[in-house]
């Protein structure tokens, strides 16, 4: 192995630092497509600690209530931004409004109370109601008004709005929490709960048939905190804490069933689009979305932690989800295509209200000052510019080489790409000619030059930046050197961490193979495993145990008798071994575990696994132990196991080495395994690339069903993806030599995750 090319293999060090930090969720390449479509257009001040809003797109007043003791109603002009404050009565929380009438409805929950407000004169009236009444709904077809009464009564007052009076006080099970109408069938829905916790009583969904006065127990699993009701489909949807989400079918007055729930979502919080037939549910980092017709679901990421409030408005279909942090952002989702914007607004951002005439939105700050984020929505279509530029190139005559150009355009945008300023078109060798990637196949030197994208629609065009593609033969051709990846290791199932490698060419490969526990506290890593157990087999079918090892000073095993008929040298790797392949050392002494071996062309996987069946965090690694050999290569290698978020994503590292740049596929598989017979595979999976520094290359999710990536799976073997609107994800990308860490994670939905780094040829 020459100089240059070990210079290059010491970056191991510095892409196992990547591997083993707390890695906080970074923002993906979606996360600022569509900034052109969004702007913040004021801050306004309510009282402190904003709660409930209610918008009136009649006559463009929008009400905020504030949880004080003192009560007050803040009054935004939607015109001119102006506020206006209206004294109600104390700690005012749920406020509904009904725009046929222009009266505005607030619980005041230590008054026990609503606050009618006259929107013509802000004039106030009080109706005296249940014990600490906390939501309230409004239906405007019979100008009635439900108020919830969170007390063991389990009340909901109804208030004929002609008259202030207070008709009747349905039970609805204890200490209700939220009611929705269903102005269609003159139904209501509740949430009973228990002392406002999940501890006593899990708490139920009630259907109440006010005509009638019967009430059932609707489908809608336990510990719902939101519901909503799409009159046009018919459909309830109740976001479930920490469960699964349900949609339920609205039958009769005596069946609130038709059962279609549940669906493998929860949230906290829930929005219903009517005109497109579909909701969507605050899900941890990502918003899930549901489609009213189909059931279907997919994961939409946004990139950032805490969603709680979440709107939509349906003239534009854009979702609104706010990020409860500090600093607070919201993220403003075009439903059609997928896209996210990122947009700042004050701390702890909790509940948005939407304008769907005007588009304006409104983010309530659950901070001191009380301040409210006003957001002007997208307005009409939005002209291409890139986000994503195309890199120069070189590459060995023969290989594939692909570049990336994609940009932000609404509506979407179409592609051509051009060499040496002419037009490209599919054919030779060249793919994607008309989309974000192109792709060149068995590149020659007549293939080098300059390639540029346009993207065009019907507002404007752009043009990419220039790359050059410099074809040149290399002593030795970039390859993948190592694989390293951190992932949780589960005492249940699935309870190992799986590192697959496939060896291409002629003539043996020595490798070495690690895993690792201890060693990486010295990293700042806590909950890691403390006794590593590493196994290596073939690709046989039953697989054969190839060797086995504990402690790395101490010798491998063998099979007494093996039926492996390979050429089997297993030893211990030493310390001079880990300096030489760019690896760190192990303590000396520890029950880590490193083996070496010499292995003829085919495909293994290493298991890593806890001896004591505890669980935690481990590090399973491959490394080519003589990189300086092109007579065979690592031409796959491939990690699975269990996916969370936080310290259980999983995150892949590896190398490459050499002269020139590989071109490589990397796939994060969830829901494909589910056809291969894995149980448990994550629904969604989020793939980001970094380089050695932790900065972000690309991310990808819901690959929807890509050609380009379709077409170099099939070529370099990989298993088919057989759904284009799975949640698997894959980037197609063109790397110079350098150390790079792939992240997956599962947006909260734990699960087995599979990801695969391939090298194209």
């Amino acid at each position: 192995m020459n100089a240059p090319a070990r210079s290059i293999l010491r970056p191991p060090a510095i892409a196992f630092h990547a591997l083993v930090r707390l890695v906080a969720l970074m923002l993906g390449a979606t996360a600022s497509l569509t900034a052109a479509a969004q702007s913040v257009a004021a801050t306004v001040t309510a009282a402190p600690l904003p709660y409930g809003i209610a918008v009136n797109t009649v006559t463009n007043k929008i009400y905020v209530t504030s949880y004080i003791d003192k009560g007050q109603v803040t009054v935004i002009d939607g015109a001119t931004n102006a506020t206006t404050a209206i004294p109600v009565g104390s700690f005012p929380s749920g406020i509904d409004v009904n725009m046929v009438t222009n009266k505005v409805y607030v619980a005041n929950g230590a008054s026990n109370s609503v606050t009618v407000i006259d929107g013509a004169t802000n004039a106030t009236t009080t109706i005296p109601v249940g014990i600490n009444p906390t939501a309230v709904a409004v239906n405007p077809v019979t100008n009635t008004i439900f108020v919830v009464n969170n007390n063991l009564d389990g009340t909901i007052s109804v208030i004929n709005g002609a008259s202030n009076a207070v008709t009747g006080n349905i039970f609805a099970g204890f200490n209700p929490k939220a009611v929705a109408v269903d102005t269609a069938k003159n139904f209501i829905f509740a949430i009973a709960g228990s002392n406002n916790t999940f501890t006593t009583v899990d708490p139920n969904v009630y259907l109440i048939d006010i005509a009638t006065g019967n009430m059932v127990i609707a489908e809608g699993g336990t510990k719902p905190v939101a519901l909503a009701v799409n009159t046009t489909s018919d459909q309830l949807y109740v976001a479930n804490f920490e469960n699964d989400a349900f949609v339920v079918a609205i039958a009769s007055a005596q069946k609130g069933e038709g059962g279609y729930g549940p669906l493998p979502v929860g949230g906290t919080s829930l929005a219903v689009n009517t005109v497109t037939n579909k909701a969507y549910f605050t899900e941890g980092n990502a918003v899930a979305e549901v489609d009213g017709s189909t059931l279907a679901f997919s994961i939409i990421p946004v990139g950032v932690n805490g969603l709680a409030g979440i709107a939509v408005d349906p003239s534009t279909n854009t979702v609104y989800a706010a990020s409860a942090m500090d600093p607070g952002f919201v993220a403003a989702i075009d439903a059609s295509t997928g896209r996210v914007t990122l947009i700042a607004t004050g701390a702890y951002p909790s509940v948005i209200g939407v304008n769907p005439v005007t588009h304006r939105v409104y983010v309530l700050n659950n901070d001191a000052a009380g301040t409210v984020t006003i957001l002007d929505g997208p307005t009409g279509a939005i002209a291409p510019a890139f986000t994503s530029e195309p890199q120069p190139q070189t590459i060995n005559p023969g290989s594939t080489v692909v570049f990336n150009a994609v940009a932000n355009a609404s509506p979407d945008p179409t592609y051509q790409w051009f060499f040496n300023g002419l037009p490209l078109s599919d054919g030779n060798g060249v793919s994607g000619s008309a989309g974000p990637i192109l792709v060149l196949v068995n590149v020659s030197p007549a293939n080098a030059g300059a390639y540029a994208c346009r993207a065009t629609n019907a507002s404007g065009s752009a043009t990419s930046a220039s790359a050059s593609l410099t074809v040149a033969a290399a002593a030795d051709p970039a390859h993948i050197v190592n694989l390293s990846t951190r992932a949780y290791i589960s005492g249940g199932s699935p309870a190992v961490l799986i590192a697959g490698f496939v060896i291409g060419g002629a003539g043996p490969k020595p490798v070495i193979i690690r895993g690792i526990g201890p060693a990486l506290a010295g990293f700042g890593l806590s909950g890691v495993i403390d006794l590593p157990s590493l196994a290596l087999y073939d690709s046989a079918s039953p697989a054969h145990l190839i060797t086995r090892d504990s402690a790395w000073q101490t010798p491998p095993d063998a099979p007494a008798v093996a039926p492996w008929k390979g050429n089997l040298t297993p030893a211990d790797a030493t310390a001079a071994d880990f300096a030489r392949v760019g690896a760190f050392a192990l303590p000396a002494g520890s029950s880590d575990t490193a083996l070496k071996v010499s292995l003829p062309a085919g495909a293994y996987t290493s298991q890593v696994t806890a001896a004591d069946g505890t669980t935690g965090v481990a590090l399973a690694e491959i490394y080519d132990d003589d990189p300086g050999s092109p007579g065979s290569r690592l031409i796959n290698i491939s990690s699975r196991a269990f996916v969370g978020d936080g310290g259980n994503l999983m995150i892949a590292g590896f190398v490459i080495a050499g002269s020139g740049s590989e071109t490589v596929l990397i796939r994060a598989s969830g829901p494909a395994l589910s056809a291969l017979g894995v149980t448990a595979a994550a629904i969604v999976t989020h793939l980001q690339l970094n380089d050695s520094g932790g900065n972000p290359i690309a991310s990808n999710e819901r690959w929807r069903g890509d050609p380009q990536v379709a077409a170099t799976a099939s070529r370099v073997g990989a298993f088919d993806w057989t759904d284009p609107g799975s949640g698997d994800s894959a980037l197609l990308v063109t790397l110079p030599p350098g150390s790079y860490t792939a992240e997956v994670d599962a947006l909260g939905f734990g699960g087995t995750a599979l990801v695969e780094v391939y090298a194209v040829p």
